[in-house]
């Protein structure tokens, strides 16, 4: 081997572009990365085809080439996920997805990313070891960075941080920071690396292609065929396998692949073998892994080694290690890439694909060169102190775990692959290298530990090696907890001799008792990361409960075991004889034991009752629950401990002894007549104490359980009477009562909105939710730290205790109507109760009454009289502002919302419509204010006027206000009640043509039916970005009666005030000068005509976007696409194209006309209709102006016109048809949502009849039901559907849109 020199110069010369520096930040913002490779030479992407990790160079080659990377088929599913969660109200959500190894998985992230890096601030996590508090936070200090006005959300490429912990604390970072959103601050996209499928992972990456992905690779390889030899394209191995669809038998056939046997056979010890017998290892156990330059010489040439930390304080000519590398490996360099990455700081080394790495250890083993020995050889050469990636590599091949179907492996895939081959000896020889080597690092003997006592039943070897590594890290609670697994394990082993002795027993759970205690001990001191106090060794991210279960555990083993040897031991264990019954002998050898004896029974009541607690009020995530046994061994060891033997007169517990937990579990677990008994014991008890309470919130909580079970029991108390009761208890000024408590007073004294509440009971409901969280902070915060806690009761329809649910009603009634066997499988523990699915069925609904509130900022409130109190929601949530409704739960931390329902409009108070897209988008005018302090109010649908407009009545209290259908704000300091509608410009046309103005903005007819206005704003469409002052060139135009006048006004950026304005006909005009106006493009693909789409320029003006509505119903689909970025000339023409995905050439397509003149207002607004001969296939919309300008430009993928279900037969039936269908399709959400059902009614009473339409009107009957009765008259008169579908859409046509765009129709 010839020698490499090093070069003294102070700067390294290197033959390969390095596009990321080094950074501090854990959070990487892909703009950052792009500044830094704008400026390079041209580089290729050879490296990449054959195999080399994706950089974003690579797609700046292949963008600045076009030359584009195919693309999988999830490509399109991830972008469209992305979009949703853009439109969504959260201010963080998150997206999985999973590819296998080799899939392409990194590559697709990457390239979503680098595609949507102008409609997101992009950024990647990077890989290491910050905590996610440190990630969470960086990340909303990204998104607050820089200009005021780019609050573009965060998209976060993220493969290696827990997406739980995550997503936690940035909510819990938002919450902090106290700012207000107007978009979702950050999107997660969790990248994970999966060797099996996982079924609940929507976005799931195979190593298998679709026709349609090969055809593509195909076509991708004649162009790459025009730019390399053929020589070239047989190495470009990771494109080639995806060509071959991930043949095995296509790596099998591989000449590389036989040059590797033929050269291994004859130089098995030699250097180049070793080190590509460990990057085979690497690669097909630890998909991504890689060694870097300095660690492949220490192997190839040990006498020549270069540490990485050479490189580092000397640099070292790079190019002259690369080819020192590629020399001395040159029989297998048809199968190695060379690659750069940031946390290593020379080039890489890996082989091309997992599934090559697979094939080449095949056959090293061919070869008798075994993984066992790579892996032993490899762990000798390592050293102390690795680096962090490299202990990284190490732990996955030798520690990591794999879950499959939600179970975790035993071992890590080597070891377990290992003991298939019965190879167990080398695996404990593999353990004992790292644990050595490692010296410092824990978890390497901890998993020696585990594999000792679990293959080997080794106990005594296990232990040691659990202490050493509790040695090294004493407060990790965790290591702890295996160290108490190995003598549980001892015990279980022990326990099955039948002529095992009781000391003999104690003496092994004594041991298992001693160190499950000190686990418990150690979770105690370990501390929230989200803690200011926290210290970085004395942090977990949740509170570590195995130290009491394995307690719990060990003492179900010793009475299992015990009472089966002898009776006496039942009595013994209970606490109701001592040890001496068993004889003198006897007791004499148990009496170092005899603590422990007599503690047990204490002890277990102790941790029962911690897990009645954190078991009933939480578990570890919304979708996580624990394993069926652990609740179950609970119960059991409980049970034999405490209630087995009870009899009077002796201090066993009784089974009627409940706690709040236990009370609250009863109505899953026991009959209704038990419960009956349960609250007359509560009864009795309270009674005996009245002062005591705890009595009486046991006694008034037993009667809301009885009262979900059986509401006509005779020992059932009144609300009013318990209401009594507990009052004598209510302190507002004392906090220093239980979560309990403070629930019940939340559930008796929310007010009934049917029923007055009484004064003597006035209570600062506020006041009380903050004494609840205060109160749970101090007693459940520390241990439920990081768990989702579980709703436990409802606000319902019901009055009195029946207005009390239970969630387990909720659940029962969720699942009896369930027929998907997986919701079958489905039990109240592992309920998702964030799920919509659950809050759309009508049993649901039936049971819960939802809440009116108003969200402000990050909070929302619920409504009680003429209070807001503050409720908690399960994520944080865009800025938002104005009415929601929502189901009201109460978990032990206080009240809760959920399926959280934003009124019309409402969703976000900066003039947000109803496809998520905002009207100030317009970047000239961006730093323009308008009045943003109001809310948005939804008004009632009277009739309609005269000139077909619809008439709308609203009544509301004091403050500021925006209609959510018309734009029209008003301000007030009393109550008013207001009607007003639409007009149209016609009926004062002559007068502006007269005074030379037009019109910018609606015409609106308002009337004050009672109270007084301070001042109305009339919304309007101009932009105000232009710099000059349009004061002189805008009026009011005022119609009272045959009177018209102008008046002056003041401009906001959306609307004109009008100080104690008189009302009726108004509306801004302005002088007939050029201006520019903010425009709306909506975008119409034709039902029954797959090849057409309507394309209209309108002005951003909710009556014409109305209009287009109306006429497109029922015959298109519209296709939500963002709105033009600037504002756009009045009067002035704009021309369409089409242009193919490429931008390269035209689509092949017809439009008409071939220009269209913005113009308002008009009666019917025109479009551009396009015809395009291929809609199969993905392509661009440009608009331009008279210079030819772009002025809007938007991509339309080919799903984005396919969201109406064909099954469903929409596209091929007429307007007519769909009315039928559209009726029949939502006939559940119509009965449940339709509010105006006699206006409805009135439309069709002249095909009703008398009889059927006193039956439908009948106002002693539920809305429901009147719309019941309605659709049992519709069920055989397809043409009455049809009448009563044009009714919907001009009685509801907020409800009928809803309900078009949930089915994209």
């Amino acid at each position: 081997m010839s020698n490499f020199t090093r070069n003294d110069d102070s700067t390294t010369p290197s033959a390969q572009f390095y596009e990321t520096p080094v950074h501090d930040s854990a959070v990487i913002p892909l703009a950052q990365l792009v500044d830094s490779f704008q400026d390079k030479n041209q580089q290729t992407l050879s490296n990449f085809y054959k195999g080399s990790p994706p950089k974003w160079v690579d797609y700046f080659t292949a963008e600045e080439n076009n030359t584009p990377l195919v693309k999988r088929d999830v490509y399109d599913d991830l972008i469209q996920q992305i979009k949703k969660c853009q439109k969504m109200n959260c201010a963080v959500s998150s997206i999985n997805f999973s590819h296998h190894p080799g899939s392409g998985g990194s590559t697709l992230a990457m390239q979503v990313l680098w595609d949507l890096r102008s409609d997101f601030k992009c950024a990647i996590i990077k890989h290491g070891t910050a905590e996610a508090t440190v990630i969470a936070g960086q990340s909303v200090q990204l998104f607050e960075e820089g200009d005021s006005l780019d609050k573009r959300t965060l998209l976060l490429l993220n493969d290696n941080v827990s997406e739980e912990d995550l997503m936690e604390s940035l909510n819990q970072e938002i919450a902090k920071k106290e700012f207000s959103p107007t978009v979702p601050i950050a999107i997660l996209l969790n990248a994970k690396r999966q060797t099996t499928n996982r079924a609940k992972d929507f976005l799931n990456l195979k190593n298998e292609m679709s026709f349609t992905e090969l055809h593509n690779f195909e076509l991708q390889e004649a162009e790459m065929k025009l730019k390399h030899s053929d020589e070239e394209m047989k190495q470009f191995h990771g494109f080639n396998l995806m060509k071959n669809n991930f043949s095995e038998e296509y790596v099998a056939s591989l000449s590389s692949i036989q040059k590797v046997k033929e050269y291994v056979r004859g130089h098995k010890t030699a250097c180049s073998t070793e080190l590509f017998s460990v990057l085979a290892l690497l690669n097909s156990y630890v998909p991504g892994s890689f060694l870097p330059i300095s660690r492949c010489l220490d192997i190839l040439a040990p006498e020549h080694s270069v540490s990485e930390q050479d490189t580092l304080t000397t640099p070292l000519d790079l190019p002259d290690l690369k080819l020192q590398v590629e020399k001395d490996m040159e029989p297998f360099m048809d199968l190695i890439v060379i690659f750069s990455r940031d946390e290593v700081k020379s080039e890489c080394v890996r082989l091309a694909h997992p599934m090559i790495a697979n094939e080449c250890l095949k056959a090293l083993a061919k070869a008798d060169i075994t993984k066992g020995e790579i892996a032993k050889r490899f762990l000798e050469s390592c050293k102390p102190k690795e680096p962090p990636y490299m202990v990284k590599i190490i732990k996955s091949l030798l520690i990591k775990r794999e879950i499959v179907d939600e179970f975790q492996k035993g071992f890590s895939r080597l070891i377990l692959d290992l003991q298939d081959e019965h190879d167990t000896t080398m695996c404990k020889q593999l353990f004992e290298i790292a644990t050595n080597t490692f010296e410092q690092d824990a978890f390497f003997p901890q998993a020696f530990a585990r594999f000792l006592y679990l293959v080997f039943r080794d106990y005594d070897g296990a232990e040691h090696q659990a202490v050493v590594a509790i040695d090294r890290d004493p407060e990790n609670s965790f290591l702890r907890d295996t160290l108490g697994q190995i003598h549980k394990h001892h015990l279980k082993d022990k326990l099955k001799d039948q002529k095992v002795r009781a000391s003999e027993i104690f003496e092994v759970a004594d041991l298992a008792i001693r160190a499950f205690g000190d686990a418990e001990k150690a979770a105690e001191n370990e501390q929230d990361p989200n803690s200011s106090t926290a210290q970085p060794k004395k942090i977990s991210q949740a509170f570590n409960c195995r130290g009491l279960f394995g307690y719990i555990q060990v003492a179900k083993m010793v009475f299992e075991t015990l009472t089966a040897l002898d009776q006496k031991w039942n009595y013994i264990l209970t606490g109701e004889k001592s040890i001496e019954v068993l004889g003198l002998a006897e007791a004499q050898n148990l009496l170092q034991y005899q603590d422990l004896i007599v503690n047990l029974r204490k002890n277990v009541e102790k941790k029962h009752a911690f897990f009645e607690t954190y078991l009933t009020y939480s578990k570890p995530s919304r979708y996580k629950s624990e394993p069926p046994y652990f609740q179950a061994d609970v119960e059991s060891c409980y049970n034999m401990y405490l209630l087995r033997h009870s009899k009077p007169g002796v201090s066993t517990r009784s089974v009627m002894d409940r706690s709040f937990a236990g009370l609250f579990s009863c109505i899953r677990l026991c009959a209704s007549s038990f419960i009956e008994r349960l609250t007359e014991h509560t009864k009795k008890i309270f009674e005996g104490d009245q002062s005591n309470v705890d009595a009486a919130v046991n006694y008034i909580f037993s009667n809301i359980i009885l009262s979900n079970t059986d509401d006509t029991s005779r020992v059932l108390q009144t609300l009013k009477d318990l209401r009594a009761i507990l009052w004598r208890f209510v302190d507002e000024k004392n906090i220093h009562q239980s979560p309990e408590f403070f629930l019940l007073v939340l559930l008796l004294f929310w007010p009934d909105e049917n029923q007055d509440q009484p004064l003597h009971y006035e209570l600062d409901l506020s006041n009380v939710a903050e004494n609840m969280k205060a109160a749970f902070d101090q007693k459940y915060l520390k241990h439920f730290r990081s768990r989702y806690l579980r709703p436990l009761f409802f606000l319902g329809q019901g009055t009195g205790l029946k207005r009390l649910v239970h969630s387990w009603k909720i659940f029962h009634a969720h699942k009896k109507d369930r027929t998907v066997h997986v919701q079958k499988k489905q039990t109240w523990d592992t309920l998702d109760w964030g799920s919509g699915n659950m809050w759309r069925d009508h049993s649901v609904q039936s049971l819960l009454l939802r809440v009116s509130g108003v969200f402000k900022k990050q909070q929302l409130f619920a409504y009680v009289g003429d209070k807001e109190i503050p409720v908690y929601t399960d994520q944080s949530f865009v800025s938002c502002q104005g009415s929601a409704s929502f189901f009201l739960g109460f978990t032990i931390k206080g009240p809760v919302a959920y399926d959280i329902t934003f009124q019309e409009s409402s969703a976000c108070l900066q003039e947000t419509d109803a496809e998520g897209w905002t009207s100030s988008t317009c970047n000239s005018c961006s730093s323009i204010k308008d009045l943003t302090d109001c809310s948005v109010i939804l008004p009632e649908t009277v009739a309609s006027s005269v000139n077909e407009n619809m008439k709308y009545r609203v009544k509301a209290a004091p403050g500021i206000y925006e209609c959510g259908i018309t734009g029209i704000r008003w301000e007030s300091s009393c109550d008013v009640e207001l009607e007003y509608c639409w007009s149209n410009w016609d009926l004062v046309g002559e007068f502006l043509k007269t005074e030379q103005y037009c019109p910018c903005g609606p015409l609106l007819n308002i009337n004050v039916i009672s109270g007084r206005l301070k001042a109305v704003h009339l919304p309007h469409f101009l932009c105000l970005g232009s710099g000059q002052s349009l004061d002189d060139e805008v009026r009011v135009c005022h119609v009272t009666g045959d009177r018209i006048c102008l008046e002056r006004c003041t401009l906001t950026r959306f609307h004109a005030t009008l100080l104690i304005p008189t009302l009726c006909l108004m509306g801004l005009v302005k002088r007939l000068l050029r201006r520019k106006i903010h425009c709306k493009i909506l975008i119409y693909h034709v039902l029954n005509a797959a090849q057409t789409f309507r394309i209209y320029l309108i002005p951003d003006d909710k009556k014409s976007k109305e209009a287009v509505e109306k006429e497109e119903r029922g015959k298109c689909v519209k296709i939500s696409k963002p709105n033009p970025e600037s504002s756009m000339e009045m009067k002035k023409s704009y021309k369409l194209k089409t242009l193919e995905e490429t931008k390269k050439m035209d689509c092949d397509s017809e439009i008409m006309p071939t220009s269209l003149k913005l113009r308002y207002p008009v009666r019917t607004p025109n479009f551009f209709e396009v015809y395009i001969s291929n809609p199969t296939q993905n392509f661009y919309l440009q608009m331009m102006d008279e210079d030819n300008a772009v002025v809007w430009e938007v991509k339309i993928r080919k799903d984005d016109f396919n969201q109406v279900p064909r099954s469903e037969g929409v596209q091929e039936h007429s307007s007519e048809e769909y009315g039928v269908w559209f009726v029949s399709k939502y006939r559940t959400d119509l009965i449940e949502r339709v509010s105006y059902v006699n206006p409805i009614a009135d439309d069709l009473k002249d095909s009703l009849g008398d009889i059927k339409y006193k039956k439908i009107t009948n106002k002693s009957i539920t809305s429901d039901d009147q719309m019941r009765e309605l659709y049992n008259c519709l069920s055989a008169e397809p043409d009455l559907k049809k009448r009563f579908y044009e009714s919907l859409q001009k009685r509801e046509p907020f409800l009928v849109n809803s309900l078009q765009k949930q089915n994209g129709s």
